[in-house]
């Protein structure tokens, strides 16, 4: 009996050290398309985010105590100034080209009921019959929203919202008429596929050229959006909409 209870203490502290050697603690949920870091470092990609400090990101002095790492998370309150001539996003100091850009988010905040916007196949908000400027709107739950921003351009964004659309889609460019009608469709999500709200999200950005895919939590949403006139290379930025917003877990993977 001494022996087996030797022996099985000895198994359980080294159960615990493999444990606190795992890049994902062992009480933290696992879920569809979630990365451990070995397997990021493994594929080429690089941290943006290193879990305590902002170093690789432009924090303004209007921004600081609005933007700010805590134990692995970079947190937003949604409160800073922002205007069209000083936003409030947080963009990296780094310029990249074509990467893949893998990420962890959630909205954090709790969810309200609030009037959404209904989005048509072809990219235009329905609008009343009466009142062509006037969108038709239903009440939907609602934990806010947010995004991210690539090579510089707030029209190239991944967005994280609320929406039944689903989360992933390439709003400035869904939103933009003068697009082609083809582009607009490419940058509406195939499906939605958010967890539910309060929970971590994963996303898989692949940009190359003027092409972009997103995948959400492990599912194919946007599929190779072709995006006119973007720049060839600028910073990535996390999105301020007012709403409290975290990330977590930023790398990128630069290709030639």
């Amino acid at each position: 009996m001494t022996t087996t209870i030797r022996q099985s203490g000895r198994w359980l502290l080294a159960l615990g050290f493999i444990l606190s050697l795992s890049p994902v603690r062992a009480d933290e949920d696992i879920f569809p398309g979630q990365r451990r870091e070995d397997e990021l470092r493994r594929d080429g990609f690089l941290p943006l985010f290193d879990g305590n400090s902002l170093d690789a990101w432009d924090v303004k002095p209007e921004l600081e105590g609005h933007w700010f790492a805590h134990e692995g998370v970079i947190d937003y309150d949604g409160q800073a100034r922002h205007s069209r001539e000083h936003r409030a996003d947080l963009w990296t100091k780094a310029s990249f080209g074509d990467f893949q850009l893998y990420v962890e988010w959630r909205l954090p905040a709790e969810p309200e009921m609030r009037p959404q916007p209904i989005v048509l196949y072809n990219g235009d908000f329905l609008m009343e019959d009466d009142n062509p400027r006037q969108r038709v709107t239903r009440m939907r739950l609602d934990a806010g929203d947010s995004g991210l921003y690539f090579r510089g351009s707030i029209k190239c964004q991944a967005n994280i919202w609320s929406q039944e659309l689903g989360s992933g889609e390439i709003n400035g460019y869904r939103t933009d008429k003068t697009m082609p009608p083809e582009t607009r469709r490419a940058c509406i999500p195939i499906r939605k596929a958010d967890r539910p709200f309060g929970e971590w999200n994963a996303f898989l950005i692949t940009l190359t050229g003027n092409q972009m895919s997103v995948e959400l939590n492990g599912e194919r949403v946007i599929n190779a959006a072709r995006l006119p006139d973007l720049p060839e290379r600028g910073p990535i930025a996390l999105q301020h909409h007012g709403d409290p917003v975290q990330f977590r877990r930023i790398w990128i993977k630069e290709m030639p």
